[in-house]
């Protein structure tokens, strides 16, 4: 038996078809996603209906998800700010049915993996979430990179003694199940924690660990025992980017689409980046509201602009701006 697991996806629907098929061509016909379907791209409501509707499959809620019920009690009239503009034009241009079925998945499950295998399923486990070191955010995955670059192999090992860590290793053993998944920093990765695997799919609509091709993982029972598979399927961003372009979404949203634009040519993330220099003119007017204010989201906009060359295709101005942002 083998079955995909695929995990932020952040309505990123040609990437998802891409990943789904080649997962299928590899001899998967079940499949587990992790969370975070939507908002970031103009194809939610096409990225979570073919969630719904794929056989052999079950889901949890992501973070992105949990945002829908909370926005549902909201009064749109107070929905005036700019850094969220992506956000509240996804969640009225969900549809009924993908609306309810966004809401109403758990938090987690567990799965049968066939061999009398079993796997846990959550968007992070709650415990893992918040923890200072660099593999759960890619903001200091980036950085750490531009630093003193990294091998895959020293990241993995790293990631693998993170879980091995008194702090961690007990927490995850408490699980009762052969596999622990989780996506939500999308970084693909794996483990071994005692006797039990630990595995992070990584993003398939949004990788930001240097490579943009987009990831997911077979888990693989067929022999007996459990055998992980990372895939890295390779798609053509540009064409998203385009019709994103031309979306509504992106009129809502120019600035935050602008850095998911990035990152899908790089594989690379610059939210991290964006929001030091929000928050350096925030704090300079002495703001400290939930959101940004609006001329307070601009002037980032502006002055990521200046430093960072938001085009892909000059990668030697990108690296030259972040070696200088780095020191």
């Amino acid at each position: 038996m083998k079955t995909a697991v695929i995990s932020d996806v952040h309505g990123n629907y040609p990437a998802l078809l891409s990943v789904m098929d080649d997962a299928r061509a590899n001899g998967a016909n079940n499949f587990i996603f992790v969370g975070d379907y939507i908002f970031d791209l103009p194809y939610s409501n096409e990225a979570a209906r073919l969630i719904m509707e794929t056989e052999n499959s079950r889901a949890v809620r992501g973070n992105k998800e949990t945002y829908l019920k909370k926005m549902s009690g909201e009064d749109q009239k107070n929905w005036t700010f700019d850094q969220m503009g992506a956000v509240y034009q996804t969640y009225r241009d969900l549809e009924p049915d993908v609306f309810d079925y966004l809401i109403n998945l758990d938090d987690e499950i567990f799965i049968s993996l066939g061999a009398d295998k079993t796997a846990y399923a959550v968007h992070t486990p709650k415990f893992f979430i918040d923890q200072p070191k660099f593999h759960c955010s890619s903001s200091r995955y980036h950085k750490r990179m531009l630093e003193r670059p990294f091998t895959r192999e020293e990241y993995l090992s790293e990631f693998n003694g993170l879980v091995n860590s008194s702090e961690y290793s007990a927490a995850f053993n408490k699980i009762n199940a052969d596999v622990i998944i989780f996506g939500h920093n999308h970084l693909q990765s794996r483990a071994r924690c005692g006797d039990k695997l630990i595995v992070n799919p990584g993003s398939c609509g949004q990788p930001l660990d240097f490579n943009n091709a987009a990831a997911y993982t077979i888990l693989d029972t067929s022999d007996g025992e459990i055998k992980i598979i990372e895939r890295r399927v390779k798609y053509d961003v540009e064409p998203v980017i385009k019709k994103a372009m031309e979306s509504v979404l992106y009129e809502k949203g120019k600035a935050w689409l602008g850095l998911v634009f990035l990152a899908l040519r790089t594989g690379r993330d610059y939210f991290g980046f964006f929001f030091e220099i929000a928050n350096q003119i925030a704090e300079s007017k002495n703001e400290d509201g939930t959101f940004y204010t609006n001329s307070t989201w601009s002037e980032a906009n502006e002055l990521f602009s200046q430093r960072f060359k938001t085009d892909s295709n000059d990668e030697s101005r990108i690296n030259e701006n972040e070696k200088i942002n780095a020191r």
